[in-house]
């Protein structure tokens, strides 16, 4: 018997320690109350202090990351070989509890190893959340109570039940939060003071921050993804010459090789305002940078075939005799317009986490922060 339960315990059993981490209740010694610090005469108690460290061990990549690093140690195999030998389980049901007992005793350990040195981060953190809130409360945008449960509901459709493949109701991912060690309430404690921080920021810059067509040009040039292509760009001036909605074939004709010989006389962008003032009738526009692959086939042949500094050949069109100027060319990588939109909203998330920082900054300044 002790011989099978050995190599359940190495091989099966071994392999599901891991997988406890998430169902295994985390328990933390909680010292009696006290009051740590008060901000601008609200109080922070290491209570408050013992809640947020167990929703960030709760919630920890590292704390994750050290247990299975552990659990998968040789160190831990040598333990788990000592229990199986001294305490010789019967059943499968007595070597899970072993099981159970070992990776408790282990996350302990890092716990508390890693208790100490986040005890100043916490402090830290939920001193500048106590003046967030007290900036929000001021200013009329903290979350209610509903705000706060329509939110949780949103989280949870996020989230499916893993037997029925639907989305989690408000109720069941608050269930799943608390068997997963999760407080609650320092979990609403913290998004609320987050999420109205976030109101407090929007109200005061909101009308401060500008993001302009270069800022994303700048953003998507030194992009890679998939949906960017790199593509050939042109700066452009249109030139046309007027005609008259009834003009006959001899005044298009005449136009057209008017057209023609300022067509010839051009080598620079810069001799078009003179050269086109010359001509009665015709007018100059630029057309900015634009894709190439914007333009009808027939054009981005002429566009390709054309020098910088050149004119495409003349075409009729309704309103007249038409010619592009090729100013310059560049290959530039373009986005649609989903993604700029998304690169667009990614500058103006940027700015405002500079200006909410900022504005922070100003708030510590100001406030009566008193430590105990």
């Amino acid at each position: 018997m002790i011989l099978r339960f050995t190599i359940y315990g190495l091989k099966s059993g071994f392999a599901a320690l891991f997988a406890m981490l998430l169902i295994v209740p985390q328990t933390m010694a909680q010292n009696t109350t006290s009051i740590v610090a008060l901000v601008n005469d609200e109080p922070i108690s290491s209570h408050d202090i013992n809640m947020r460290i167990k929703l960030y061990l709760a919630n920890s990549n590292e704390m994750r990351q050290r247990l299975k690093k552990r659990l998968s140690g040789e160190s831990t195999k040598k333990k788990w070989r000592k229990m199986i030998e001294e305490y010789r389980p019967q059943s499968q049901a007595e070597a899970k509890s072993l099981q159970k007992k070992l990776v408790s005793d282990i996350r302990k350990e890092i716990q508390a190893s890693m208790k100490g040195k986040l005890k100043k981060k916490i402090l830290k953190e939920l001193v500048d959340e106590r003046i967030q809130l007290q900036q929000a409360n001021k200013l009329g945008v903290a979350l209610t109570d509903e705000d706060l449960d329509a939110r949780l509901a949103i989280i949870a459709k996020r989230n499916k039940n893993t037997k029925t493949g639907k989305p989690l109701t408000k109720d069941q991912f608050t269930s799943s939060l608390q068997k997963m060690g999760v407080p609650i309430r320092e979990f609403r404690s913290r998004m609320k003071a987050k999420s109205s921080w976030i109101r407090v920021v929007r109200r005061k810059f909101q009308y401060q921050i500008n993001i302009g067509d270069q800022d994303v040009d700048r953003l998507i040039s030194t992009q890679t993804d998939a949906d960017i292509k790199l593509k050939t760009v042109y700066k452009m001036q249109r030139i046309r010459l007027s005609l008259s909605s009834g003009a006959s074939e001899t005044d298009k004709t005449r136009r057209l090789v008017k057209a023609d010989k300022l067509r010839q006389s051009i080598t620079s962008c810069a001799q078009l305002q003179k050269a086109v003032g010359r001509i009665s009738g015709a007018s100059l526009k630029s057309l900015g940078t634009k894709a190439g692959d914007s333009f009808p086939h027939t054009m981005r042949s002429y566009l390709n075939n054309t020098k910088d500094g050149r004119l495409t050949p003349a075409t009729l069109t309704s309103s007249g005799v038409e010619l592009y100027a090729v100013c310059e060319r560049k290959q530039r990588r373009i986005a649609d317009k989903t993604k700029r939109k998304a690169v667009k909203e990614k500058l103006r998330q940027q700015e405002f986490e500079i200006l909410a920082r900022r504005h922070l900054q100003d708030l510590r300044q100001e406030a009566s922060v008193e430590y105990r």
